[in-house]
């Protein structure tokens, strides 16, 4: 009597040893006496997305309501052993697809803040965006004007 191993074929969740988890369509392949689990972990591609809550982007904080870019993440192709494996969780491919999104980290690149949030931009006279220019060829941030002759020397690093 040939008996017949038990196999896997679907969209799963497989958490294994280490506090590692891979989430994609997963099959059993036989090599010699070793049985294995592969995962094929779906590639994520570049998308534009509205922030729900407010966070870290580019090492700036935004808040929610910010339109954020999240770079593509490349697929792969995981094999496990049986013995790392402490559960399978089938779903389907909508679910899976879902956690994919959660759980891969992207990066990402902020692209525009909210309208009630963002700043209007200052033009000038002639029509440059951003700080003025003054006379001496420094930017003009609105303040007092100061003649260069006026500053003391602090070079040494003494007062």
């Amino acid at each position: 009597m040939d008996p017949q191993q038990a196999h896997f074929d679907g969209w799963a969740i497989v958490d294994v040893l280490g506090h590692q988890r891979y989430i994609g369509y997963v099959t059993t392949e036989a090599y010699g006496q070793a049985v294995l689990f592969r995962i094929d972990v779906p590639e994520l591609a570049e998308r534009e997305r509205v922030t729900k809550q407010p966070g870290y982007v580019d090492s700036r904080y935004v808040p929610a309501g910010t339109t954020v870019k999240e770079g593509a993440v490349a697929g792969y192709t995981k094999l496990i052993g049986a013995g790392s494996i402490y559960a399978i969780t089938p779903c389907t491919k909508a679910a899976a697809l879902e956690a994919v999104e959660q759980s891969q980290p992207r990066p990402l690149m902020s692209v525009q803040l909210p309208p009630d949030r963002a700043i209007a931009a200052q033009v000038d006279e002639s029509g440059d965006v951003g700080p003025g220019d003054n006379d001496d060829g420094d930017p003009d941030y609105g303040g007092e004007d100061h003649d260069d002759a006026d500053e003391e020397d602090y070079s040494d690093g003494l007062p």
